[in-house]
């Protein structure tokens, strides 16, 4: 929902300075960490955060936004983590649409919205697809971003993984569930993998 359109907008609407400045911010979070940039949305979404300052600035009146250790905090995490690899893989995929099937889709008579619908969106459903099994695998077992930010509400797949290896010490279970999130895995990449092909 966010990853095509804004690759959509820097192929498109974006030239120049402007396209340059965009993919800089897109590609900003391959230049740090993980672990840091999680940190970073902790200290920005406590109580007392550089959020909460900033919204308390300019209203006249106060408002607690303490957005840690809840589900959007968690939402946001993983958004920022791996919301570049959906925009990276739309934006080669319409960076390789012709411009002339466009052009004649145009002087023949089709509006914007025909365009998008009917030539753009199944030109770059390879990339959409692609893009959504490359951030599925990872998001699936992902167990930092809702640690972290989610504490108790953060609870997901990867975290149960964890507490197996990390707290319980229920080694057997703890390898019962990755094979099943592998298993979860492998079947969604065999489905997507006709598609694919097709849609290529």
């Amino acid at each position: 929902m966010i990853g095509f359109p804004a690759a959509f907008a820097l192929t498109t609407v974006l030239k120049g300075r402007a396209r340059e400045a965009i993919f800089l911010l897109v590609i900003l979070p391959f230049w740090s960490n993980g672990l840091v940039r999680i940190f970073s949305w902790a200290i920005v979404l406590r109580d007392g955060g550089m959020l909460d300052r900033a919204v308390n600035a300019v209203l006249p009146f106060e408002v607690d936004i303490d957005l840690m250790y809840s589900w959007t905090a968690v939402q946001i995490g993983l958004v920022h983590s791996y919301l570049p690899y959906m925009v990276l893989t739309c934006y080669l995929t319409l960076q390789a649409i012709d411009d002339d099937l466009i052009e004649a889709a145009r002087s023949l008579g089709a509006s914007r919205l025909a365009v998008l619908w009917r030539l753009v969106l199944p030109l770059s459903l390879p990339g959409l697809l692609a893009g959504a099994a490359l951030i599925f695998i990872p998001v699936v077992g992902s167990f930092m971003e809702p640690r972290i930010l989610g504490g108790r509400n953060g609870t997901l797949y990867g975290t149960v993984i964890e507490d197996q290896f990390t707290a319980v010490y229920n080694w057997p279970l703890g390898a019962a569930l990755s094979f099943i999130l592998l298993a979860v895995v492998l079947v969604i990449l065999a489905v997507a993998a006709p598609v694919l092909r097709r849609a290529g």
